[in-house]
């Protein structure tokens, strides 16, 4: 019989060696499972951070382009109408009398100053490209508060 309870002994010590064993390796394997789930849970945060940015940038450029575009339209329309007449262009300037004509001669009847066909050109222009880079600026600016400032 003491055979007998020698063997149950050690079959006995091998179960708890082998329930210990597994018990670890349990253990581990749930450590691991569970780092896993936070770096998973991380990555998805950090996924919807990105696009919530990248949805908040798009909105930007929506917003700038579109502001740009009624600028441009703006200026378009104002030199379609000096264009026609319906608005003018005012020139803040004085017209002095030129040298060597009688000083009583008046300049009544002289034509309105004005810009030449090519000032007005430029003047256009010149308009146009102040607003595409005030909305340029702009839009970098709030983009930098926005996305690089966080």
């Amino acid at each position: 019989m003491k055979p007998l309870t020698s063997l149950v002994l050690a079959a006995f010590t091998l179960l708890v060696a082998s329930s210990w064993w597994f018990h670890q390796r349990y253990a581990v394997q749930k450590q691991r499972a569970e780092l896993a789930l936070e770096q998973l849970a991380q990555q998805k945060n950090e996924l919807q951070n990105l696009v919530r940015r990248q949805q908040a940038i798009a909105d930007l450029d929506i917003h700038y382009s579109e502001e740009l575009t009624h600028a441009r339209l703006t200026i378009e329309n104002l030199q379609r109408d000096v264009a026609a007449g319906t608005q003018r262009l005012r020139v803040s300037a004085t017209c002095k009398a030129v040298p060597g004509t009688a000083a009583a001669a008046r300049l009544d009847d002289a034509a309105a100053p004005g810009l030449t066909d090519a000032a007005q050109r430029d003047y256009f222009r010149l308009r146009e490209r102040i607003e595409t880079s005030n909305k340029q600026l702009a839009g970098l600016q709030e983009y930098i508060r926005n996305q690089c400032l966080n």
